[in-house]
């Protein structure tokens, strides 16, 4: 489960991203104070087709690629509480636990992925 990106400017282009990754993708993008509250928690619920413009996308490529990507090795991981590890995911879900946090975490692979996307959209909504 998870969100579809669709870009604005084409309809037929969509990145998938499941839960995992998202949750501290919106929390990066919420630390670069780069939306207001209530876009933000849009972003974290499903079917509410929150509509990021392109000059948000820009915005959001830009701090990715700024401040967030060269801090970063690529086996490395963002945890939801914005700090990153080069632990590997043990895919232990732990959702009794104190620990549930530590099931989200934005890859690598994926914030490049979705930073590419950014760069090159025409604006996005979330699906």
């Amino acid at each position: 489960m998870g969100f579809d990106l669709t870009d604005l400017a084409d309809s037929e282009r969509i990145v998938f991203v499941n839960f995992w990754n998202w949750r501290p993708t919106v929390e990066l993008i919420r630390a670069a104070g780069l939306l207001d509250a209530q876009r933000l928690e849009g972003l974290h619920q499903q079917h509410c087709a929150t509509r990021i413009s392109t000059d948000e996308a820009r915005a959001i490529a830009r701090h990715l690629r700024d401040a967030v990507l060269p801090t970063l090795a690529p086996e490395s991981r963002i945890l939801l509480d914005g700090n990153a590890t080069t632990e590997p995911d043990d895919l232990i879900f732990r959702p009794n636990s104190n620990e549930l946090d530590i099931n989200y975490s934005a890859t690598y692979s994926w914030l490049e992925t979705f930073a590419a996307f950014c760069e090159s959209c025409g604006g996005f909504e979330l699906n």
